[in-house]
């Protein structure tokens, strides 16, 4: 018997305490960022979070496990800032305006916006991914419905399936796609439906 065998392998050891899931999760967002879903492997998350593989495997077991807690991340971040914007506005077209803010500020991130459609194709080819993906996009329309706090649940619908939309369109147009004159006319139309009451 070799002397190595029968003993553990030694791992590098870094020198950063212990992360925790959000600075993991930190770490695969920067490397979907920067390699797309391709790219969002476990040593690539481990070595942008300083940690062993073994770390991110405790906190998310797989990388189907961290694919999922960074979709439920990537959804709630703009739910959250969306809520915080538009928490003291009283009036439905103030709210709506906050909302359209935000979105003009999402579509000027284009690195978001690939990660975001990486994560999405990804939910297309894989039944358990795509399904957690429905129910976050039935949570953000509920979400929406609730801060604008006017008009009907199809409305709600209607206005996030055209943001997604409009963003791919925009994102594969690049510097050409008329963001203002698009935005622009879905507010009118978003603002004609939800003051019509």
């Amino acid at each position: 018997m070799g002397k190595s065998e029968g003993r553990p392998r030694e791992t590098a050891r870094l020198d950063t305490p212990p992360a925790d899931r959000g600075t993991i999760l930190d770490a695969a967002h920067q490397v979907l960022l920067h390699t797309g879903a391709k790219g969002l492997k476990l040593d690539a998350v481990a070595r942008e979070a300083r940690v062993d593989v073994s770390t991110v495997l405790g906190h998310f077991g797989s990388r189907q496990g961290l694919i999922e807690a960074l979709m439920d991340r990537l959804y709630a971040s703009p739910a959250a800032g969306l809520a915080a914007d538009t928490a003291s506005l009283p009036a439905v077209e103030e709210r709506w305006r906050a909302y359209l803010k935000q979105v003009r500020r999402m579509h000027g991130d284009q690195e978001a916006t690939e990660a975001y459609f990486d994560l999405a194709v990804l939910a297309l080819r894989d039944p358990e991914l795509r399904a957690r993906l429905g129910r976050l996009n039935v949570k953000t329309a509920r979400g929406f419905r609730e801060v604008i706090g006017a008009g009907p649940d199809a409305l709600a619908e209607l206005i996030l399936a055209a943001v997604d939309g409009i963003e791919l369109r925009r994102a594969l147009a690049g510097d050409d796609y008329p963001i203002d004159a698009v935005l622009g006319l879905l507010d009118r139309m978003a603002l004609t439906e939800y003051l019509r009451d």
